[in-house]
């Protein structure tokens, strides 16, 4: 078994019913073994959360780093962040909202790749127009892999990703992007860091058109998924019919 440190970010003092679901599912899939860390808000009221999942040990952070999408993104753009966990290899961000199928993490951490999520299927752009990309060296860049919530991070090359381009760390952090982004569009364009393309990644974890990746994969079950609840619910319930011991969670009418 790898390295790896399977971070869970937490911010409320109790989960929602799809929440506790996911996140109880997603422990059972875990080989025995894994160290699974809650990370959340100095002063969170852990009790709840302590009754629920045994033994998982609380790493207290800035509670600004949870109070907005823009606070945590900071966060996870932080080298401070990352070296809180350099005693492992690898991090799994494993947000309350992913689902794992399966575990099949020591696979990839045998892979090249050091950093994976879903893909977005459509592709995002930029143009990057800063650091030694500045002036007449700015390049436009499209990305379709990157999304944050189920993804899977080299720890040294996240750290020596952010000190490559400290600029656009900036500029990310000012214009209170998503820190997913930040990884998506800067890691290919880095000297020294290895991402997946679309299809590779698909087979990682889905979140939008799973549907499609699915077909295109012929069916193959990603390990997981982010939000899934959200983007074609009935397509997730399919895969955890025969992972779900028989209990079905209660979906919100919206989904």
């Amino acid at each position: 078994m790898r390295n790896v440190a399977v971070v869970v970010p937490i911010y409320q003092a109790q989960l929602s019913e799809l929440e506790h679901f996911s996140l109880r599912h997603s422990l059972a899939q875990f080989q025995k073994g894994r160290a699974v860390f809650f990370v959340g808000p100095e002063g969170l009221d852990m009790s709840r959360h302590a009754v629920d999942f045994p033994g998982i040990p609380f790493i207290p952070f800035e509670s600004s780093s949870f109070s907005s999408v823009q606070g945590y993104s900071r966060l996870l753009m932080s080298k401070a962040f990352y070296q809180r966990f350099d005693q492992h290899e690898f991090m799994l961000i494993l947000q309350t909202d992913a689902i794992l199928l399966k575990d099949e993490l020591d696979t990839w951490c045998a892979r090249p790749y050091d950093y994976v999520g879903a893909p977005w299927p459509d592709g995002l752009e930029i143009l990057i127009n800063l650091g030694r990309f500045e002036g007449g060296l700015g390049k436009r860049i499209r990305t379709h892999v990157g999304n944050g919530g189920l993804s899977l991070r080299r720890i040294p090359k996240c750290i020596a990703l952010l000190e490559e381009f400290p600029e656009a760390v900036d500029y990310f952090v000012k214009t209170g992007s998503s820190e997913d982004l930040f990884f998506g569009f800067m890691g290919p364009v880095s000297l020294d860091f290895v991402m997946p393309n679309e299809f590779v990644a698909s087979t990682f974890a889905l979140e939008l058109k799973p549907e499609y990746y699915h077909a295109v994969n012929q069916q193959r079950p990603p390990m997981g998924g982010h939000a899934w609840w959200k983007y074609n619910p009935a397509f997730w319930l399919d895969l955890l019919g025969p992972h779900a011991d028989g209990v079905r969670p209660h979906l919100p009418t919206q989904a």
